[in-house]
């Protein structure tokens, strides 16, 4: 998981952490509170942005998105350097392989043409042994081959992405299996928008493994697990059933490639079935959120937008639940969870663990975003005390962390 992370001249977040040098600890899970405009989405954003690394070309992750470059650097200054430097914690592999810390950066540089300007990961052993394995500056670039026990050297041109997004799988996995153990790792990044409830009762066809980041192929990938993993599915309705007393069924009409769709079961004796267009929205998306437990392999780490949003205030403990729980499974299908809130009764949810939340804000126009972590915010104690523990009347009275028109600390 993230253990560190410092961003610079990302959109709105300028220095997070505002020191040079210094990093944001992180949690395995991570609940951004603040107003609107403070940074929460940008920083989420500047976290699943480090896949764009690791395709073919950072340029087919911004086109996949509708981005323009120009729109990246802070107050849109092109001159501006964009970097990121994170430290992770990783599990090995299936096959064993990867364990240990890793320390990456990587900078986008300015230039005619979009480019990076410097990558760099360092690898720790669980015995504490540190390697170089990757250098490139400009250029020129550095890494450690495995096969051979030495440092390589070539020169690349004109690639905006990771030297790593180079490395064939299978072909080089003797020669880089660290770089490629930390590759895997970030293509299992995955971002989920606020899922739309109109996307999530689309029919859906293809054999999706997958829900899509607005809620897309919630009905494939609901099948493919009727499919391939009774008990699974059994599991998850079970647990809907549990939530919503009047449920009895939910089946997936169609098959294999072909189009399938949601329908709900209510009722004893000769139920009704209601589709997915009749279906609430707060069901489709407890359903979307209970799923990811069942997926054949849970993100790596997912950014989440208000996974509370249209769920109704007393099933709010069972969103964030789920959310914890992915960050509880065993290796390798363990997930960090990063997600943002507009909600009180999610933060109630976070009463003991005030370091699991961050502080968001962005004072004034054209400064940068900050981030503070609640168990270092001065009036924690004392809120704690005014409110009978409950962290979100609190929040909602401006006496922690920033609401929308106040300023307090």
């Amino acid at each position: 998981m993230i253990t560190k992370l410092a961003v610079r001249n990302f959109k709105n977040l300028a220095a997070v952490p505002a020191e040079a040098g210094q990093y944001v600890d992180f949690n395995p899970v991570n609940v951004l509170i603040g107003p609107n405009g403070c940074g929460k989405s940008t920083l989420l954003q500047a976290i699943d942005f480090l896949r764009a690394f690791f395709q073919s070309s950072v340029e087919v992750y911004l086109k996949d998105r509708g981005w323009d470059y120009r729109d990246l650097p802070n107050l849109r200054q092109t001159a501006k350097t964009i970097s990121w430097n994170l430290v992770a914690e990783l599990d090995a592999d299936e096959d064993g392989v990867g364990a240990g810390k890793y320390e990456y950066e990587i900078i986008l540089q300015p230039r005619r043409h979009l480019g990076v300007g410097k990558e760099s990961l360092v690898y720790t052993r669980p015995s504490g042994q540190a390697e170089n394995l990757l250098l490139r500056t400009g250029r020129t670039c550095r890494y450690l081959n495995r096969a051979t026990g030495q440092e390589s050297h070539r020169e690349i041109i004109g690639l905006p992405a990771s030297v790593i997004s180079r490395w064939d799988a299978q072909r080089d996995r003797g020669r880089f299996p660290e770089m490629l153990r930390f590759r895997a790792w970030v293509e299992g990044f995955r971002q989920y928008l606020i899922w739309d409830p109109k996307v999530l009762r689309y029919p859906a066809r293809g054999k999706h493994e997958e829900i899509g980041p607005s809620g897309e192929h919630l009905a494939a990938v609901l099948g493919r697990l009727k499919d391939r993993n009774r008990p699974a599915y059994g599991r998850i309705v079970k647990r809907l059933k549990t939530l919503f007393p009047t449920l009895t069924d939910i089946s997936v009409s169609g098959g294999g490639w072909g189009w399938r769709t949601i329908r709900l079961h209510e009722g004893d004796g000769k139920p009704v079935i209601f589709n997915s267009q009749q279906t609430s929205d707060g069901i489709l998306r407890l359903l979307a959120v209970a799923l990811l437990l069942y997926v054949d392999r849970i993100p790596s780490v997912v950014t989440f937008e208000e996974p509370e949003n249209g769920v109704h205030p007393q099933l709010i403990r069972e969103v964030v639940g789920v959310l914890r729980e992915i960050t509880q499974r065993k290796p390798p299908n363990r997930s960090q969870v990063f997600l943002t809130t507009h909600s009180p009764y999610v933060l109630d949810e976070f009463i003991e663990h005030p370091e699991q939340v961050y502080c968001m804000d962005r004072a004034r126009p054209q400064e940068g975003a900050t981030i503070t972590r609640l168990s270092e915010v001065r009036q924690l104690k004392s809120a704690r005390t005014a409110f009978k523990e409950s962290l979100g009347e609190a929040w909602t009275a401006g006496l922690i962390g920033a609401t929308a028109g106040l300023r307090g600390r």
